[in-house]
């Protein structure tokens, strides 16, 4: 189904280090749930949903710039992150979920190719699981959607989301600056690029909610559990994992296949914790492959 934009959607003046050239999308905003949301809505076509929750939606920059020609691309910055003002309630996937089906009834999106990133796996997921009817296929990357039991991604998530972490990274705005790297989502930035996206971090409570929400990742082992349990809701939809080949010790590729036994996937060879920003070519490429393939007919 080929959907174009509302007329309704409000586009907002960019901030001072916000070039163009750094972000060549218009900037939107609506209400979702009482509280103004940034969010991204270029091309026509197929919708293509892209979803990460933790730090904010810069990082689909590259993606975005491949995926429009083809596609209705849309994201968001979750309130208290990116271009989204802070609210005053602590953030959490089950909230942030919430936010994310209202947004879509929003902009009365259908039909939708799901893409989500680490926690947006959490909130993505919860979306797909309660309105399976909305959505055409999944695109899963370096993401999981059920309880953290695994010690070691437990421990990482607490130590991220402890005080110590919390203070260091409010004051010194580490995080930002370390996932800016070629390490993180830096591999192709530029230095407007790179500059962007950690002045999206320039407010101390936007920090504070990255730290948060890696801690509340392991206190919502009910809500994530309802996720898992309800997978086989979407079986039936089409599903691509991509992950990276340096790093996937907890299996999650291994695991995406119990769910989905006819998923494709992909490996990016070099990879670390951001597929789509180590070889956005290439991710972009698979993805425009594979949705062009619908082998069971279903988009």
């Amino acid at each position: 189904m080929t959907t174009t934009q509302p007329d309704n959607q409000h586009i907002i003046h960019r901030p001072d280090w916000l070039s163009e050239r750094a972000w060549p999308f218009q900037i939107r905003t609506a209400i979702i749930a009482g509280t103004p949301v940034a969010y991204t809505d270029e091309g026509k076509g197929p919708v293509v949903l892209l979803v990460h929750d933790g730090l904010c939606s810069y990082l689909w920059v590259h993606l975005i710039d491949r995926l429009y020609e083809t596609f209705r691309v849309v994201t968001l910055d979750f309130p208290g992150s990116g271009l989204s003002p802070e609210v005053d309630s602590p953030p959490r996937l089950e909230t942030d979920s919430v936010i994310l089906e209202a947004f879509v009834t929003h902009l009365g999106l259908t039909d939708m190719t799901l893409v989500t990133h680490d926690l947006g796996g959490g909130v993505g997921l919860g979306l797909a699981t309660r309105r399976p009817d909305t959505i055409t296929g999944l695109v899963l990357i370096n993401t999981f959607a059920w309880p953290v039991t695994t010690p070691g991604l437990r421990g990482m998530l607490r130590v991220m989301g402890g005080r110590l972490m919390t203070a260091i990274n409010s004051a010194t705005n580490l995080v930002a600056q370390a996932t800016s790297s070629r390490f993180g989502v830096g591999r192709h930035f530029d230095r407007d690029q790179k500059r962007a996206f950690t002045m999206m971090f320039r407010h101390k409570t936007s920090r504070r909610r990255f730290n948060a929400l890696m801690a509340s990742a392991t206190s919502e082992s009910a809500y994530l559990s309802e996720i898992e349990k309800h997978l086989d809701r979407l079986v039936a939809k089409p599903a691509l994992t991509i992950f990276r080949k340096r790093n996937d010790p907890l299996l999650c590729q291994e695991r995406w296949r119990m769910h989905f036994p006819d998923a494709e996937q992909m490996v990016i060879p070099g990879g670390y914790h951001f597929p789509m920003c180590d070889d956005p070519d290439g991710v972009a490429e698979r993805i425009v492959a594979w949705h062009g393939e619908d082998p069971r007919g279903t988009r």
